[in-house]
């Protein structure tokens, strides 16, 4: 048999896992809101962020178009200033023939 004692502990002990339970509550009802806040929650900015992934990976093929057309751009003025060089080297030839011989 229990006693008026173990009945009393259990009451307090009853009372204490009570109010646990409520701060527990408190604190899950706060991390909801904190989650799914619908301005500045966590589910939002992840939505967000993977929107902008997205459009990031929609882009990417424009992207890597305009890096191909820069690297033929590159490579084309390499070998204007190649033929420029040349052609330089050409009309200093030709002065040079012509002021000295």
């Amino acid at each position: 048999m229990a006693t008026s004692h173990d009945i009393a502990l259990m009451k307090k002990d009853i009372e204490t896992f009570t109010k646990d339970l409520k701060e527990l509550n408190e604190k899950m009802d706060k991390l909801m809101v904190k989650l799914l806040d619908p301005d500045t929650g966590l589910v939002v900015r992840v939505n967000k962020n993977t929107d902008r992934l997205d459009a990031k990976d929609k882009s990417m093929a424009e992207w890597m178009k305009d890096l191909e057309d820069f690297r033929e751009m590159k490579k084309w003025k390499s070998n204007v200033t190649r033929a420029l060089w040349g052609l330089y080297a050409a009309v200093l030839g030709w002065l040079i023939k012509v002021l000295f011989w």
